[in-house]
């Protein structure tokens, strides 16, 4: 097949992962790949978090909004495959952008991406600056009418599951359950404001844990596995939405234009071809992207 590119973008919820990918694709003529075990839901936009059509920016998108609700994603690294190989085929370069661990490790780690040059992009952060991200969003999805679609989701609960089920389908997603008992008050007349609130702030609260864990699991143990697998890779420190930009789009524009040259993309296939260096175990890596996090 010969050795054509990928490009992962791997990172925490609420990181820039969709905004840098769809920049990244647009400078570099490629595709994004969707890889997040929500987003590939055909309802549930909003609570997902799936980028709009405006936030594409036209960049195709593979791998969303397009799983049935009570259905789970037991096929979605053939899936990814599939699309590789067309992004392949049509002469642009696929993305990988999510940071869902259950599907990124067996999609790295895959026989095919493993044949193909990888080039890998961590977005890491401290988390007491991704928590106002965090809850800003929430509160912007609030605004986009997250409520309302809970609401669909509970009706979809009601007709499909029949009694409540928080380890399947959509309904899996944070803010579901905490949102759920607002709901459900209010479909028995009972508007009670208090569950709202209590609702927003453990959905804040749960999102905030989740981008820990995804942080710990990612330093701990996609990094070190990319060390092996990957051809390139780079760390970036997110701050703030102010230095995004300057700090992390344009860097890895800069950083991906090389990996996809043919004379860097040739050595480095040489260099992959006669050895591998020694890997360094998971708990030194995990420090040394730790101390990165904290600069």
């Amino acid at each position: 097949m010969g050795h054509k590119s990928i490009i992962a973008i791997i990172g925490p919820t609420g990181v820039g992962k969709t905004k840098l990918g769809i920049a990244l694709a647009k400078a570099v003529n490629g595709e994004v790949i969707s890889v997040d075990s929500l987003q590939i839901y055909q309802c549930g936009g909003i609570i997902t978090a799936q980028p709009t059509t405006k936030e594409m920016d036209g960049v195709k998108h593979h791998l969303i909004d397009y799983l049935q609700p009570d259905q789970e994603p037991t096929t979605f690294v053939d899936n990814a495959i599939s699309s590789i190989q067309q992004i392949h085929d049509d002469g642009k370069t696929p993305l990988l952008v999510g940071g869902s661990i259950s599907l990124t490790e067996p999609l790295l780690s895959h026989p095919f991406v493993q044949q193909c040059d990888l080039s890998v992009i961590f977005l890491d952060s401290k988390l007491s600056h991704l928590k106002p991200r965090l809850d800003k969003r929430v509160d912007e999805m609030i605004d986009e009418g997250l409520i309302e679609e809970v609401r669909l989701l509970y009706e979809l609960e009601q007709r499909l599951l029949g009694c409540p089920d928080f380890s399947k389908g959509i309904w899996k997603a944070i803010g579901y359950p905490e949102l759920r008992p607002a709901v459900e008050s209010w479909k028995e007349g009972n508007k009670n404001q208090q569950y709202l609130d209590e609702g927003i702030a453990e959905m804040k609260k749960r999102t905030v844990s989740y981008a820990e864990e995804q942080l710990n699991r990612i330093r701990g143990k996609l990094i070190p596995g990319v060390h092996q697998w990957a051809n390139n890779y780079m760390v970036l420190v997110v701050q703030d939405a102010e230095t995004f930009e300057e700090r992390i789009v344009q860097p890895s524009i800069s950083a991906c234009r090389g990996w996809l040259s043919e004379e860097i993309r040739q050595r480095m296939m040489e260099k992959k071809r006669r050895s591998r260096p020694n890997v360094p175990r998971a708990d030194s890596f995990s420090r040394q992207t730790l101390k990165m996090a904290e600069n």
